[in-house]
């Protein structure tokens, strides 16, 4: 039953729980004309615990349909992060399973679209034997499968390879790079094309260590042999996703129509978990994106558009500073001075074109995206301002 802090709250166009607690997306893939969002999920309260694969299904990215509890937590240990595939008319999700000594990686099927899974009973399909070892991205690769998976603490994403998702081969690894101030978590490994070239892109969550020594997702351009991942350029400074505090554990949808890629992450943050309001559902995930590339100066560069209209659109005079009219809910503006856009105290770089600045934003119940036209350069806040406060964007000047 809906109270009136839930309402309040609850956004309109961004994915919540219908109930109880959620973080990292997972096994996102489009299957049978659905796309199928999963998420870590308590099933039993609004904090986080007793992780499972919760589960929700929807035809266009913004309107979900929530499912029944999907793969649930049990005495062999807890479902963390993990992926899904599509193999003919099974949904394989490959999970890492969690004890207070051990994470392995696991899979179970399903052939019911999703709505119910059957663990594999040779489970686990890879295990080290360690404590952190985690949150496997799958993928297809020529006529096999790739597997990502992170030693968080060693700051290393390893490759292995399949050829049934059951036994694997290790191949490669990458890291430590670039941002390492944190575990890194929830990587993801994906082509996209550029004038017709094809670059690789590496996507690594950190915790703590990213911006303003928050969470938040670094991401490598490269190349990708079926090996090997390289970078491209220098490793010694990250490239951020996201400038803002809360875009995490973000990854892409296997398997897309049209070849989209179509990223989604947790829009908060674990530096204050409990900054949530005490609502029947606790966190939000970002607007669904489409990632493209683009050239600034001589490096190819990652690209983010909402898959839905901006709330509001502004062209702005670039020699000039603004600020917005959100009062009690955020400030967001431009800064010729730093030549920065700004959601409260969090930046990000833009170059002006012909003097101006055409940028977009996302507001909803509980959250701020602000990002350029171009797609280069976003900030994601959630925020949960006092009853009566304005969500409308005025006097923008």
């Amino acid at each position: 039953m809906s109270t009136d802090i839930d309402i309040l709250y609850r956004p309109g166009f961004h994915f919540t729980p219908a109930k109880n607690w959620m973080n990292d997306p997972n096994g996102l893939v489009f299957h049978k004309g659905e796309y199928h969002l999963f998420y870590q999920h308590n099933p039993f309260g609004t904090k986080w615990g007793h992780m499972s694969w919760g589960h929700a299904v929807s035809t266009d990215l913004l309107n979900w349909q929530h499912l029944d509890i999907a793969i649930s937590e049990d005495a062999d240990g807890a479902i963390f992060s993990g992926s899904a595939v599509s193999v003919g008319d099974e949904i394989v999700a490959i999970y890492t399973r969690h004890t207070k000594t051990n994470q392995s990686q696991c899979i179970a099927r399903s052939k019911d679209n999703g709505r119910t899974f059957t663990k594999f009973e040779n489970n686990p399909v890879l295990d080290l034997d360690m404590a952190d070892f985690r949150d496997p991205k799958v993928f297809t690769y020529k006529d096999h499968w790739i597997m990502a998976v992170v030693k968080p603490h060693e700051h290393v994403c390893a490759f292995y390879k399949s050829t049934d998702l059951i036994t694997w081969e290790f191949l490669s690894e990458f890291g430590p790079a670039a941002a390492i101030g944190g575990v890194w978590e929830c990587p993801d490994l994906f082509p996209l094309t550029y004038n017709g070239e094809e670059f690789w892109v590496l996507l690594i969550s950190l915790n703590p260590g990213a911006i303003n020594n928050g969470t938040g997702t670094q991401y490598f351009v490269g190349d990708f042999d079926g090996v090997t991942f390289t970078s491209k350029y220098s490793t010694e400074e990250p490239r951020w996703l996201d400038f803002g505090r809360d875009n995490y554990a973000g990854s892409t949808f296997n398997n897309a129509p049209q070849g989209r890629r179509i990223f989604i992450g947790w829009m908060a943050h674990w530096q204050d978990p409990d900054v949530h309001p005490a609502t029947s559902w606790t966190n939000a995930m970002t607007i669904p994106r489409e990632l493209g590339l683009t050239k600034i100066e001589e490096e190819v560069v990652l690209t983010q558009q909402a898959i839905c209209q901006p709330t509001y659109e502004l062209i702005i005079d670039a020699t000039k500073k603004h600020r917005s009219g959100l009062t009690g809910f955020v400030e967001l503006g431009y800064d010729p001075s730093t030549q920065k856009i700004f959601v409260d105290n969090y930046t990000a770089d833009v170059k002006p074109v012909n003097k101006r600045i055409h940028l977009k934003v996302l507001v909803d119940q509980s959250s701020v995206e602000l990002y350029t036209n171009d797609g280069v350069s976003w900030i994601t806040i959630a925020v949960f301002p006092q009853p009566g406060v304005t969500r409308k964007l005025t006097n923008f000047g």
